[in-house]
């Protein structure tokens, strides 16, 4: 009997079973992506904030320092009223905190007067006993941070639509693309846009597929935000409307969802505005939001002032296919490759579930999104620069992971691998350009230093090279050089002994008197002066004739008269 029981007590014991363990396929699956996107996030942001170490603050940001730290002082954003005032309260802030002097206001000065504002500007950078470079350091971190926010919005928003090694590739090429490293070192509101263009394009996305007051309220202040950033990100209107139009079409018989969207239009109408009343510090009546959305229209419409430049040739009215060669040109080769895979992974999918996709897939406001304001860049007069098209990347990163991971998914070992080097390629062509990725071409044109001939003002040279000039005048022992510059910084600052050239704003004379050596060897010229587009007359034509002693930064060309 005892021996019955202890073998029918060992059999229980040996047919229980035991929990079985976790694998390490579902654990990878779990924790890996997830991990190894923050990890590519924390490089890209190292990555930036040691770039941005080497660079010169470029033509337009200090105006955001300077009118967000100035505002904190007397209450008063309106140094720049033709921006918005949120990312003046971002940059500002630690250049505030940091106690800085700052300069005399001029008396009868009004900040709407467009040279005050970069005079104020400049004195408060680099007139005022500031360290300029530390000014810039603490102006930029903001931004630099904002980097490791968009790369893990964009992993966050593709895991949900196509899943974790996708959202990790989406990441990945968010993370390497050369303007987001650019723009993370740049105070300014390019990169910001970008973030806040994906995130109000997912809330829109979310209140349509389930409309309420909560969603409706979210992605309202979702657009409020994106409109506190940068004005032109109101085309994100556009993309909830068309997005609305596509649900309705899905659900046209569903009563219940039409009265919900009805809130939540309501909901998201009330919630946008009072965060863009937050935003204009409590002014219910938003007049100075009136005026810079007016100020926008009138430069959208316009155009920047300016001859448009486009692959060595200039054009009064532009052209309206000047963004997508910008992209071919200032995005790696092996993106586009990466792009033209996932398209192969898209034939696969069948007519029926292709127009799913259309109407109602996971994808949906990635390509909205991504159309909307495309057609808003064909159509305006902004080719001064390939920022304005910083918004549309992200989600171009989402599309072409999506299809790469339908590819990886059946195709061969060989394909895949080569799609690894493909994203390797990637990363290298934009880490090649360290720490000047603001100068960034791709393998397409006729090499780094001659970037002049294919691009020119922010999508090249916007001012950024003057520590890389004082760097080289320091260990090649050049005492003096005649000076053209393409931007808005005192060179004295930094230390750069000069005579002045013709330059976008001049150039102020010396205060030592000329060097004992004699007149200066060398002549610098910023990329953008090579070319006639601001100057009449083309005044440094005979420069492009001759090859140049050396290039810094990539934008900066220095020519040697004599011996």
């Amino acid at each position: 009997m005892n021996v019955r029981v202890q073998s029918a007590a060992l059999g229980q014991i040996e047919t229980t079973p035991t929990p079985a363990p976790v694998s390490r396929s579902r654990w990878a699956a779990a924790w890996l992506p997830p991990g190894l996107a923050l990890l590519v996030a924390l490089l890209a942001t190292g990555t930036t904030i040691l770039a941005m170490r080497h660079t010169s603050p470029t033509f337009d940001e200090i105006v955001l320092v300077a009118g967000g730290a100035r505002g904190f002082t007397n209450g008063r954003f309106d140094l720049a009223p033709e921006h918005p005032p949120l990312m003046q309260y971002v940059y500002g802030l630690p250049v505030y905190l940091s106690h800085p002097h700052y300069p005399h206001e001029r008396t009868g000065a009004t900040p709407r007067y467009f040279e005050y504002r970069y005079e104020y500007a400049r004195a408060l950078y680099f007139a005022s006993g500031n360290d300029p470079e530390r000014v810039a350091f603490l102006g930029r971190l903001p931004a630099a941070l904002l980097v490791l926010t968009l790369v893990l919005l964009a992993y966050a928003f593709t895991r949900r639509r196509v899943g974790p090694w996708a959202a990790l590739l989406a990441a990945t090429l968010v993370a390497f693309l050369p303007d987001v490293l650019a723009h993370g070192g740049v105070a300014y509101n390019d990169l910001p846009l970008a973030l806040a263009y994906l995130l109000a394009v997912w809330a829109l996305d979310v209140a349509v597929r389930r409309p309420g007051v909560r969603t409706g309220l979210l992605s309202g202040a979702a657009v409020a935000l994106a409109v506190g950033v940068k004005f032109s990100g109101g085309g994100v209107v556009v993309v909830g409307l068309v997005l609305l139009l596509l649900e309705a079409v899905v659900r046209l018989r569903d009563k219940s969802w039409r009265r919900s969207v009805a809130v939540a239009v309501v909901a998201a109408l009330v919630g946008g505005y009072l965060t863009l009343v937050l935003i204009y510090r409590g002014d219910f009546a938003l007049a100075e939001m009136r005026y810079g959305i007016r100020y926008t229209l009138l430069h959208v419409a316009l155009g920047h002032g300016a001859p448009a430049y486009l692959l060595g040739r200039t054009s009064v009215e532009g052209w309206w296919y000047f963004f997508p060669v910008a992209f071919l040109l200032k995005t790696p080769v092996a993106l586009h490759l990466l792009a033209l895979a996932a398209v192969l992974g898209a034939v696969g999918q069948r007519t029926k579930e292709a127009g799913s996709a259309v109407l109602a897939g996971p994808l949906r406001p990635a390509w909205v999104g991504a159309l909307v304001f495309t057609a808003f860049l064909l159509t305006a007069h902004l080719e001064i620069g390939f920022r304005y098209a910083l918004p549309v990347l992200p989600l171009v990163c989402v599309l072409v992971a999506a299809g790469v991971a339908r590819l990886w998914r059946r195709t061969t070992r060989v394909v895949r691998a080569a799609l690894v080097a493909l994203v390797l390629w990637f990363a290298a062509s934009t880490l090649s350009f360290y720490p000047d990725f603001l100068a960034y071409t791709s393998e397409y044109g006729p090499g780094a230093d001659h970037g002049d001939e294919l691009l020119l003002d922010s999508s090249l040279d916007w001012g950024q090279g003057l520590l890389a000039l004082r760097d080289w005048m320091r260990a090649e022992h050049v005492p003096r050089v005649y000076l053209g510059y393409f931007g808005s910084d005192l060179p004295a600052a930094y230390g750069i002994d000069y005579l002045p050239l013709p330059s976008y704003f001049p150039l102020a004379l010396p205060a030592r008197p000329p060097v004992e050596s004699g007149d200066p060897k060398y002549v610098v010229l910023s990329a953008t002066l090579l070319h006639p587009v601001y100057f009449p007359g083309d005044p440094f034509a005979r420069f492009r004739k001759v090859r140049p002693y050396r290039v810094l930064a990539h934008d900066l060309y220095v020519y040697r008269l004599h011996d």
